[in-house]
């Protein structure tokens, strides 16, 4: 096999191996074991040495079976669990935790298919991973309790049984710290030159002890038409775990699964040169494998995110999700979710281009609708990628358009590379894991590429195709492989004479369609229109709420646009998600915090969907599910959902949705409601310490208390908000009474939440405002809640609040500013708190700071996470990320006009530069707000600002211009030709329509 690789399907549970030597210690003592269940599950056990867990899932959630232990574990062992049962797919977990039963470690088996005859499951020490707590010490060393777990997939089984046990373990010699060298009867095959061997009928190798491996690195010079692979652990009586057939030789990498053993024969007639071991990692993960050959490969041979960190984009249609392509900034299309990609090849004269060879120019539609591109350049060719989505949202449609141009009379060849790699990177692995997309066979029957299932229908006719097997290499119209390391290679031959444009196009389903589209006529016309009929769908669907900065300003508007518009493709149906890959969830936060992002643009439809969607996924008891997906709603308690949902159903109504349409959901949101109010009274009792008084008790709805649930002001900052949104809920019902017990609730939990966050910095001697009560730890990103969204301004103690944004400021953003380094850019939300605080400069510079860092810039998008270096390969979550997204618009509207809720104000141009007067007008479009529309306009006048406001109603108090935000403090003010005396320096206008003049020279 040149360049090519083998991977064995032969491993029970995921690489533990099943074994008849049994353990000689038993590891749980034989009393019963004890059944437990997330809500809505239903759990029971039976058996003590023995144990039998019965579950049944109605949804989302796990079942449980758990037993002490006094496992003091020695540096090398064996644990064996028997395992038998019914109920296929779901996760399989064994825990294991210490005496604080805080920390937690794993065995974790994913999609583990239970069968009633059994198998063994055989642990090491190095298939224990940590899995959390806040231990600093990972290491495991034993545990004071087991849990044996079943978790709900989205395909598992929603009932089942399983039967552990008696579970065995044995101590075992540590392993040994010296090296052990590879030895061999053929000695050329370990002497380090793969040049040169010794032809042999076969070849065995001896590793000097038992080593744990994961498969071979073979090097032929003259490869057997069939050999096999076979281990031993005493070099008499071997068991085979391969058969190769075919291989065309060169460097075979067979990958073996997870192997302990000694010694290793290579059975076939033929001259192997050199021979070496894989690493674990490699026989278990694909993209373990793909990653050692584009390690040895030349760069540009294999997708860049198998070596470095790679960026992407999104190709989808509105309400589409999961259902979209992605395109990366090499300009490879990824066929779908978890799907193969397209990766196009140049071949100019003797020249090999791929894109580690040519420049690469991203690029973005100039209306800045969701239309990315790239661009390749060199040798005198200029090549753009132009993907785009198109049809029904739950059965959508991708076509790409390779558009090629030459500067010179050549010929090129195009090759477009069918490769069973994603777009999405190895490092993304939550929900929908990155890297190998397994193609098991390809073929070509007339203009259609098969690709296991899917279709890529070539509407450009091809000059060749020829299909690969990784193993055996080219086969010519189709290829096979059961390791699902199949690939294809689509050659065009393109005539380019000077200034003339030849395309290439395919298209392909993103939604598990087979049909074709219509294509009438010309197929480069029909692209064309498809094309058109997108941008005006994009158009309609972005509403007429804009806003548009002059030219030379920073890409405010720019990423504000798209960043409405990535929302909505990742939207899923009904459902808003934060990715269309790692984040292919709902989560109430998001949801909520992205709702009114689109309340604000206009799209009450989708956001009053959302809301309809979710509220009907609680949970009998009241509770707020924290997200929704496949397996339906997650029952983890995460206290900020609570608060969550009434808060969205109290703003739907106060930005126009009739409460005819939240009256049915009102069950929902008062039983959230009450359940929270449930979780305050727990902390309300006499020895609750101050700082914890009347707070939601600990969860981790906040990643950064993944370790270990904690008293998170974040909790209590939505909780809060949800009391308010309920109490307007209810008052638009007609509850009045009900009205009036949640106000009053909300301003006595108001109270218990100011008073613990002055108790919490005393606690610590801080005169910041901690990001949880019971750590004292700093997070300004989370505190920003208790500013934003419809918080109060008196909700935060003034001096805290302003110390804990001047440390944030000096002691994050300006050393960050010298010395980069990584973080999430949910930062953005401190934007928002800096506009509050009257200080526009800030915000702007941290913007400044911020646009720096999206990626690709030329897509005004973020990740969940920036990077440093650039390119070292880490997890970035979704790239654009919608919750980041979300962030970032609602903070570049706060620029422009936020809500002051408890004075019932619209402030204007917080964070507006009146440099940017000078480069052109600037317009604020429909911006819709609780009382309609607002439309603003700011011009420079000589030397003055113009303000144009035009709305439909004032808000009650008014509109607000902080005036020394914009201009100096004695600067004139006239209104509708009127002199306006300031309060603490701010006009108040409360009149729907106003012309605002800033300045001494009118």
């Amino acid at each position: 096999m040149r360049g090519h690789l083998s991977i064995v399907v032969l491993i029970l549970a995921a690489g533990l191996l099943a074994t008849a030597v049994a353990a000689q210690n038993a590891l749980v003592t034989p009393t019963p074991w004890t059944a437990g269940a997330s809500e809505g599950v239903t759990s029971k056990a039976r058996g003590g040495e023995t144990a039998r867990l019965d579950y049944g899932f109605k949804g989302a959630g796990y079942a449980f079976i758990v037993q002490d232990l006094d496992f003091a574990a020695p540096e090398n062992f064996v644990i064996d669990i028997p395992v038998k049962g019914e109920g296929a797919g779901n996760d399989l977990q064994i825990k294991f935790t210490d005496a604080s039963g805080d920390n937690v470690w794993w065995v974790t088996r994913p999609a583990f298919v239970p069968t009633p005859q059994g198998t063994v499951l055989r642990i090491r020490p190095r298939h224990i991973d940590f899995a959390w707590g806040p231990i600093k010490d990972r290491a495991f060393l034993g545990g004071k309790r087991i849990e044996v777990v079943v978790v709900k997939t989205a395909k598992g089984a929603a009932s089942g049984w399983l039967e552990v046990g008696p579970i065995r373990w044995r101590a075992e010699a540590p392993e040994p710290k010296t090296a052990a060298p590879l030895k061999a009867d053929v000695k050329a095959v370990v002497d380090g030159d793969a040049r040169t061997g010794t032809p042999a009928a076969s070849v065995t190798l001896d590793l000097s002890r038992a080593r744990a491996f994961g498969g071979l690195k073979l090097d032929w010079g003259k490869v057997p038409a069939l050999y096999t692979v076979a281990v031993s652990d005493n070099g008499r009586r071997f068991r085979e775990l391969r058969r190769v057939a075919g291989s065309d030789g060169g460097t075979d990498y067979v990958a073996l699964g997870e192997v302990d053993a000694r010694y290793v024969r290579v059975n076939g007639q033929g001259q192997l040169n050199e021979a070496a071991l894989l690493p674990l990692e490699i026989g278990l993960k694909p993209n373990a494998l793909l990653t050692e050959l584009a390690r040895t490969a030349p760069r540009g041979d294999y997708p860049r995110g198998l070596t470095e960190q790679a960026y992407w984009t999104v190709v989808g249609v509105a309400q589409g999700g999961p259902r979209a392509a992605l395109l990366s900034e090499d300009g490879v299309v990824e066929l779908g979710p978890e799907r193969p990609s397209l990766t196009p090849v140049l071949k100019v004269g003797a020249k090999r281009l791929t894109w580690a060879q040519v420049r690469l120019v991203q690029g973005m539609d100039a209306e800045r609708l969701p239309l990315p591109t790239v661009e390749w350049q060199g040798e005198g060719v200029q090549m753009r990628i132009a993907p785009l989505a198109f049809g029904e949202s739950n059965a959508p449609y991708s076509l790409v358009r390779y558009e090629m141009r030459s500067n010179a009379a050549q010929t090129v060849r195009l090759e477009l590379h069918v490769q069973p790699m994603q777009v999405n990177p190895p490092a993304q692995f939550l929900t929908r894991p990155g890297g190998y997309a397994p193609i098991r066979r390809l073929s070509l029957e007339g203009d259609t590429v098969s690709v296991d299932d899917q279709p890529l229908w070539l509407l450009t006719r091809p000059k060749d195709f020829t299909a690969s097997g990784f193993l055996i290499g080219p086969q010519g119209a189709s290829a096979s492989d059961t390791d699902g390391l199949a690939s294809g290679v689509i050659g065009y031959e393109l005539n380019l004479t000077p200034g003339e444009a030849q395309s290439v196009i395919v298209a392909f389903p993103l939604g598990g369609q087979t049909v074709r589209p219509t294509i009438a006529g010309d197929v480069a016309k029909w692209a064309e229109t498809q094309a058109e009929s997108v941008r005006a769908d994009w158009r309609q669907r972005l509403g007429d709420t804009r806003l548009v900065l002059p030219a030379g300003a920073p890409p405010i508007a720019d990423s504000a646009r798209l960043a409405l518009a990535y929302q909505l493709i990742l939207l899923d149906g009904d459902w808003l998600k934060p990715g269309a890959r790692s984040y292919d969830r709902s989560w109430i936060r998001d949801g909520a915090m992205m709702s009114e992002g689109l309340l604000r643009m206009g799209l009450r439809k989708e956001a009053l969907a959302y809301f309809k969607a979710y509220a009907p996924m609680s949970f009998e008891t009241g509770k707020v599910p924290c997200c929704v997906d496949a397996r339906g709603a997650d029952p983890t308690p995460e206290n900020d959902s609570n608060g969550q949902l009434p808060w969205l159903a109290g703003e739907l109504i106060r930005f126009g949705v009739a409460p005819a349409e939240i009256a049915p959901y009102w069950p929902q949101v008062s039983g959230a409601i009450a359940y929270q109010e449930g979780l305050r009274q727990a902390n309300l009792t006499p020895q609750t310490e101050a700082r914890y008084r009347g707070l939601m008790p600990p969860s981790i709805s906040h990643e950064g208390y993944s370790d270990k649930a904690a008293y998170s002001y974040w909790d209590n900052f939505w909780a809060l908000k949800g009391y308010r949104g309920a109490a307007v809920t209810a008052q638009a019902l007609g509850k009045t009474a009900e009205a009036a017990r949640l106000t009053a609730q909300g301003e006595a939990f108001a109270r218990d939440l100011k008073a613990s966050i002055l108790a919490t910095a005393a606690h610590y001697g801080q005169e910041v405002v901690a990001g949880a009560a019971d750590r004292g730890d700093f997070d300004p990103t989370s505190t920003t809640m208790g500013l934003t969204s419809g918080a109060h301004t008196d909700d935060i103690p003034e001096a805290l609040k302003r110390q804990t944004f001047e440390r944030y400021w000096t002691q994050t953003l300006m050393p960050r500013r010298q010395t980069p380094n990584s973080y999430t850019p949910y930062e953005l939300r401190n934007v928002g708190a800096f506009l509050r605080l009257k200080q526009p400069e800030r915000a702007r510079q941290a913007l400044t700071m911020f646009f720096a860092d999206q990626a690709p810039k030329a897509w005004f998008q973020w990740g969940e996470v920036v990077t440093v270096p650039y390119r070292q390969p880490l997890f970035i979550g979704d790239l654009p990320h919608g919750w980041v997204e979300s962030d970032y618009l609602r903070v570049a509207l706060d620029m422009f006009a936020y809500e002051r809720a408890e004075t019932a104000q619209m402030v204007l141009l917080s964070g507006f530069d009146a440099k940017w007067a000078g480069l052109g007008e600037t317009r604020l479009e429909r911006l819709h707000t609780p009382w309609g529309t607002l439309s603003l306009t700011v011009t420079k006048v000589g030397s003055s600002l113009k303000i144009n406001i035009d709305s439909d109603t004032a808000p009650p108090g008014g509109y607000v211009v902080d005036v020394p935000s914009l201009m100096r403090r004695d600067v004139r003010v006239r209104v509708d030709g009127r002199p306006m005396a300031l309060h603490n320096g701010e006009a108040i206008v409360k009149t729907a329509k106003a012309e605002i003049i800033l300045g001494d020279d009118l």
